[in-house]
């Protein structure tokens, strides 16, 4: 096993050698006799099993819960210790805050403290790790397992409403009682959940604490949270940090502040996407430079990629929504354009299993509209990412990207909310030369990441294999003939059938070379639209223009052909 930690210029490296049966010396609570220490002592498969359904873990998985169990009982070792020598030193009447200031010595990550050296030797660094693991891959056990084991509570922090609202309806039925705090919560609501965090409703003190960034960084109520004495922060889709928090949701930034007011055992950063610069802005943001990498495989196997390139999207769409299977979700880059596509599918298909979601919907609606398709089993969901990121419908079938996402770390996490319960799954990208446009006129650091999305259309090179090496896998495509790599599962490259031009394109410069000098553009336009059944008028007369406008088809000007097509 290769125990690193994540320093500037350091290699990443995945971890293709994790035992199979990593042994976890912890007792997990339970009335069942089958399950008691005379049975078994891995606690982690008696509780993965017992209390969630699940017979066998991951060897990530495994890993990941042993990191933050041995770092936890390594900090409570440490605190014993050191405080049976302070009472010894001081009497039974030390300061009361001595418990605190030792424990805020033993969980700081600063050269300062003098004490880095002892983190690998107790294990308590491995508590400050980032975990790598592919959409799907159970990330949501390797904090709630540990949960159960431990005394203090976890807190679990969520980039979105919508995931918080999900992962609480799920932890809830699944008996875990979690409480959550986000805003627009009425004052009786934050009571109630403050109750139920204390303990202080009858039943004892809530494992699991919901929350985001923006609800911990101000007011009393991180203080209340603290006092709760928290042994594990685990921070869900943490590429956000970086994506998120360097731009539009400054919160994501305090997270360090978050931390050290919190004081937790273990701090635990989950993504399934992330780029080693990504990786690494994490690892500064969260742990100041140095922290613990655990990485499964990023290849999602069960998805089939295909890139659909069109100059005008609308019947390109509809012709992708018509051949592949629901349920379906399409994503957008704006709100608008949501909205737009949802009421153009609803009218063309004549279907109302069709709805779209956003950030700008009222709590309510968004309530209602994640209930609605995580029930409906041929619904059509068109969102932005306000809904995608670890939303778990575990049986979407397709995922279609309208617009092409801004980085490659973003596209594989949308396009992994197909196929989550294991069956075959399609993502679908509509790629057009407007796209590529778009990328190249964005700054030198966003061109640079979203420029990995105009290789996955454009370059010819396996689908699959692009996007692993933008996410850093060594092993994506091979710089000598005898080395490794992976096997592509399904992309529309590897498998023959991909077309790399705009079909549309060059099925109207067929028309117009077929019947040269016959039609006037509004001519082709209504020739066009009659005769092709996902187009309208409105589709053509864009198509054609920017054919005219890049000069791949020409009007005539001599006076006896004037305004007719030719190529």
């Amino acid at each position: 096993m290769k125990n690193q930690n994540l320093k500037e210029n350091d290699e990443l490296y995945r971890w293709d050698d994790t035992p199979d049966d990593l042994y976890c010396p912890f007792v997990c609570e339970t009335d069942n006799p089958e399950y008691s220490l005379e049975k078994t002592e891995d606690a982690v498969a008696v509780c993965a099993k017992n209390v969630f359904g699940i017979p066998s873990l991951y060897p990530w998985q495994r890993l990941a819960i042993a990191n933050i169990l041995d770092a936890v009982h390594a900090v409570e070792a440490r605190i014993e210790a050191e405080q049976i020598e302070l009472e010894n030193k001081n009497g039974e009447d030390s300061d009361k805050d001595a418990k605190t200031k030792l424990l805020q010595k033993i969980t700081s990550n600063t050269e300062e403290e003098k004490i880095t050296s002892l983190y690998d030797e107790d294990g308590i660094m491995r508590g400050r790790q980032i975990i790598l693991l592919p959409t799907g891959a159970g990330k949501s056990l390797c904090f709630q397992v540990p949960a159960l084991l431990l005394d203090g509570p976890t807190v679990i922090i969520y980039p979105l409403l919508a995931l918080m609202s999900d992962q609480f309806r799920r932890m809830a039925e699944g008996g875990l009682e979690p409480v959550i705090f986000k805003g627009g919560q009425t004052k009786e609501e934050r009571e109630a959940q403050l109750a139920r965090m204390e303990g202080n409703d009858g039943k004892p003190p809530a494992k699991l604490i919901i929350a985001n960034p923006e609800v911990l960084s101000g007011g009393t109520l991180i203080d209340r949270i603290a006092a709760c004495n928290v042994v594990h922060l685990a921070i869900d889709e943490a590429h956000c940090v970086t994506e998120w928090g360097d731009s539009f949701r400054p919160a994501y930034l305090e997270l360090t502040n978050i931390i050290k007011k919190l004081h937790p055992f273990a701090v635990s950063a989950f993504t399934a996407t992330a780029s080693p610069p990504v990786l690494q802005r994490i690892a500064e943001i969260l742990f100041e430079g140095r922290a613990h990498l655990v990485r499964g495989e990023s290849d999602r196997t069960n998805i089939i990629y295909f890139v659909k390139h069109c100059r005008v999207k609308n019947p390109a769409l509809l012709e992708e929504v018509q051949k592949r299977k629901r349920p379906m979700v399409i994503f957008c880059s704006s709100r608008k354009g949501t909205e737009q596509t949802a009421s153009f599918l609803r009218l063309r298909l004549n279907d109302e299993n069709i709805r779209f979601y956003h950030a700008g919907l009222e709590r309510e609606e968004k309530a209602e509209t994640e209930k609605w398709f995580h029930e409906h089993k041929s619904g059509i969901l068109i969102c932005t990412c306000a809904w995608g990121m670890g939303v778990d419908k575990k049986d979407v079938k397709t995922v279609i990207h309208m617009d092409p996402s801004p980085t490659a770390e973003a596209y594989i996490q949308e396009a992994g909310r197909g196929g989550r319960d294991g069956s075959i799954a399609e993502a679908v990208l509509l790629w057009s030369p407007a796209d590529k446009k778009r990328i190249e006129l964005l700054p030198e650091k966003q061109r640079l990441r979203a420029g990995v999305l105009k290789d996955f259309a454009e370059s010819g090179k396996c689908r699959r294999a692009v996007l692993l090496k933008a996410l850093g896998e060594t092993r994506a495509e091979a710089s000598n003939p005898d080395e490794e790599v992976i096997a592509c599962s399904g992309c529309d490259i590897c498998n023959k059938t991909a077309v790399q031009y705009p079909e549309d394109e060059k099925l109207f410069i067929k028309l117009i070379k077929a019947n040269k000098r016959i039609f006037t553009q509004n001519e082709a336009i209504d020739f066009f639209s009659s005769k092709k059944t996902f187009w309208e008028a409105g589709d053509v007369k864009r198509l054609s223009a920017e054919l005219l406008e890049e000069g791949l088809i020409r009007k005539l000007k001599t006076p006896l052909w004037k305004d007719k097509l030719s190529v």
